[in-house]
């Protein structure tokens, strides 16, 4: 059980972002990200990940990527439930990285992502920019260890995506965001910006 009492769960709010905000490069050791998706469906998902140091070269193949990831791996194997106001269920063990990187080089469903982690404020973020069929995307996250109210919201965030399961990794395994990335761009300037105004006061960078 965590700390915070709460146990196998996990609290977070996710963002759309439309530029790679310049606060990223201050991340000295970006991480990616391979992830595989052996079962997701309503909500739920079973998914094998290896993540290591990113390589300076990172717009090659996925496969190339994961076998360039090598003895720095670190593999795991996650259980997740449906998300509900920011809050979903999660529960991680380690798998051996040989075995999690030949999962994840055999798999169908698979994400690609480099990850750079900066603390903005009181809160620790990551920006995920998502490589191969999920290009151009990138999103920011922010997770506690307790719900994830009267939040910062940086100025680069331009809309908040936690309750659009388009955005969940599964999803994007399965319809990876190149395919309608210009669909939802027509969306977003449409319909404008929106954030969940349910977890207490949200404050708006620069305003």
């Amino acid at each position: 059980m965590s700390e915070s009492g709460f146990g196998d769960f996990e609290f977070e709010r996710k963002f759309f972002v439309r530029d790679m905000p310049a606060v990223a490069a201050s991340d000295p050791s970006p991480v990616l990200i391979a992830q595989a998706y052996l079962f997701a469906a309503d909500g739920y998902a079973v998914r094998v990940r290896l993540q290591g140091p990113a390589p300076a070269e990172v717009e090659r193949p996925p496969a190339e990527l994961v076998a360039a990831l090598g003895d720095e791996a670190i593999g795991t194997m996650t259980a997740k439930g449906p998300a509900a106001g920011g809050t979903r269920y999660e529960a991680e063990r380690e798998l051996d990285a040989l075995v999690a990187g030949q999962i994840v080089a055999r798999a169908e469903h698979v994400v690609v992502k480099v990850r750079s982690s900066v603390w903005l404020g009181e809160d620790g973020w990551v920006i995920d920019r998502f490589l191969a069929d999920d290009a151009p995307l990138i999103l920011a996250e922010v997770e506690r260890n307790n719900p994830v109210v009267d939040l910062h919201i940086p100025s680069f965030c331009t809309t908040e995506v936690s309750e659009d399961q388009r955005f969940r990794n599964e999803f994007l395994a399965h319809h990876p965001y190149g395919t309608w990335a210009a669909d939802y761009g027509r969306e977003l300037d449409v319909l404008g910006p929106s954030f969940v105004e349910s977890l207490g006061r949200n404050q708006f960078e620069g305003r």
